[in-house]
C-alpha cells in the first residue's frame, strides 16, 4: 500500500520530480566532465553543494513553463523543445553516471587498503565512465535520428471465436498515440497517414492519442485524418491526451472535417459487413493515466450493451484494463499509450522499457484465459521525439475464423 501510494504520488507531480532531478544530474555530469573527463580541479563540497541547489531550483522553476513554451511557434518554442530535449538526454546520461560512481567509490576505498596506488583506481574509472558515457551519447543521437524515423508493420493472425467463415481474412489496420502537434503534423502526418491507406485496409481503427496538448492543432490534424480510407470504415476512440486538449473539442471537429472518422464514445457498432462483427470503443477518461490494474466503468457500460449474435472486438486506449476486459470476455482488445516505452534495453520483445513503470502490458501480444490484447507502440511520441530499439508501428491484424 506504502509504494503504491508513493508512485501515485510521484506521478502525480511527475514533471516537477523529473525537474528536479534533472537540476541534480545536470551538477553531476558538469562535476564528471571537469574533474573526471578533462583532470580539472572540483569546486569543493560547498561549492558544490550550492550548485547542485541552484541548478535544482532553476529546474522546478523552469521546466514547467518550458513545457508549455514547447508549443509556441518559432523561436520561443524551438528554444525549449531543445531544451527539454537536452534535457532528456541528460537524464539518460546521469541515470548511467550514479552507478558508475556506486561502483568507484567502494574500489576508491578499497584500493589503498590492498596497498595498491589509489591512482589506478581513479584510472580505471576515468576509462570505464568515458567509454560508457561515449557510448550513451552514441544511442541517444541514433534514437533522436534514425531511431525515431523507423515505423514497423507488424502483422499478426488472431482467431476470433464466432468469426464467420466468409469473414476470415478481414484485416484491421491499428494506428495509435499520433499525438498529433508534438512533432506528427502537416507532411509528416499526411505520410503516415498515406502508409495506412497503402495497405488496402479492411477496416483502420485509431487507439487514442489522436491530439498531444495543444488545441491549435485539432482543426488541421481533423481535416488530414479526413484522407483515411478503408473498405468497411474508419473508427477511433480517444485516449489521455485527448482528453486534455478537450474530448468534446475533438469529437466536435472529428465530426465537421473528418465524417469518416467514426468516433465510439463507450459504445458499440456493427461493421457493415454481411455478417456480424462488431467494435466496442470505450473511451479514456484522462486522469489517473499511470494506474495498474485500473477499471474503466466505460468498460463495463459496453459490455453490457455487447450483443450476442457475433465477435465484439474491444478498441480501449490503455492496456492496464486488460484483466477487467478479460473478465468481461472479450475476446480481443486492441490499445495503445504506452508507445512500447520509446526506449528499451535491446532484449528480446523489447519488454524491458520505460512504459514498465505504469503498467505490465507495454506493447506486443498478451494472451490469457481466451482473451488477446495487443499494444500498440505508436506513430507518434510523448515528450521528446526519442526512440531506442522501440520503431513506430503500424499493425495489421487479420481476423481468422479458424484456431489453426
Amino acid at each position: 500500500m506504502f509504494l503504491r501510494t508513493l508512485r501515485k504520488r510521484l506521478f502525480e507531480r511527475l514533471v516537477l520530480h523529473l525537474a528536479l532531478v534533472l537540476g541534480l544530474f545536470q551538477a553531476l555530469l558538469l562535476h564528471w566532465l571537469v574533474v573526471v573527463a578533462w583532470g580539472g580541479r572540483g569546486p569543493g563540497l560547498l561549492r558544490g553543494a550550492l550548485l547542485a541547489a541552484a541548478l535544482v531550483a532553476a529546474n522546478a522553476l523552469l521546466v514547467p513553463s518550458l513545457r508549455r513554451a514547447r508549443r509556441r511557434r518559432g523561436l520561443p518554442g524551438a528554444v525549449a523543445r531543445a531544451y527539454l530535449e537536452c534535457g532528456v538526454a541528460v537524464l539518460l546520461l546521469g541515470a548511467v553516471l550514479v552507478p558508475l560512481w556506486l561502483w568507484y567509490l567502494p574500489l576508491a576505498a578499497l584500493w589503498p587498503a590492498l596497498g595498491l596506488d589509489a591512482a589506478g583506481a581513479h584510472a580505471a574509472f576515468r576509462a570505464v565512465s568515458i567509454a560508457a558515457m561515449a557510448g550513451v551519447a552514441v544511442v541517444l543521437a541514433w534514437g533522436y535520428t534514425i531511431g525515431q524515423a523507423v515505423v514497423d508493420r507488424t502483422h499478426l493472425r488472431v482467431h476470433l471465436p464466432g468469426l464467420h467463415d466468409d469473414l476470415s481474412g478481414l484485416r484491421l489496420v491499428q494506428l495509435s498515440d499520433l499525438h498529433i502537434g508534438n512533432r506528427l503534423e502537416e507532411e509528416r502526418l499526411d505520410d503516415m497517414l498515406a502508409r495506412a491507406n497503402a495497405l488496402d485496409p479492411d477496416v483502420i481503427v485509431l487507439t487514442g492519442d489522436l491530439f498531444d496538448f495543444d488545441p491549435a492543432h485539432v482543426e488541421d490534424g481533423a481535416r488530414r485524418l479526413a484522407c483515411l480510407r478503408a473498405r468497411h470504415g474508419v473508427y477511433a476512440v480517444l485516449g489521455n491526451h485527448d482528453a486534455y486538449v478537450g474530448s468534446d473539442l475533438v469529437a466536435r471537429m472529428l465530426g465537421e472535417h473528418a465524417p469518416n472518422v467514426r468516433l465510439l464514445r463507450d459504445e458499440i457498432a456493427r461493421l457493415p459487413v454481411e455478417w456480424p462483427l462488431y467494435l466496442a470503443g470505450v473511451e479514456d477518461p484522462g486522469r489517473d493515466w499511470s494506474a495498474r490494474g485500473a477499471e474503466l466503468e466505460g468498460l463495463e457500460v459496453v459490455a453490457a450493451q455487447r450483443p450476442d449474435d457475433g465477435p465484439v472486438v474491444l478498441l480501449v486506449h490503455r492496456p492496464q484494463v486488460f484483466a477487467q476486459a478479460e473478465r468481461l470476455g472479450f475476446p480481443l482488445v486492441l490499445s495503445g499509450h504506452t508507445h512500447g516505452g520509446q526506449l528499451a534495453l535491446p532484449l528480446p520483445g523489447g519488454q524491458i522499457n520505460l512504459a514498465r513503470v505504469m503498467a505490465s502490458h507495454t506493447r506486443g501480444v498478451y494472451r490469457s484465459n481466451g482473451t488477446t490484447l495487443y499494444v500498440n507502440r505508436g506513430i507518434g511520441v510523448g515528450g521528446p521525439a526519442l526512440r531506442i530499439n522501440c520503431p513506430r508501428e503500424i499493425t495489421i491484424v487479420e481476423l481468422t475464423s479458424s484456431a489453426a
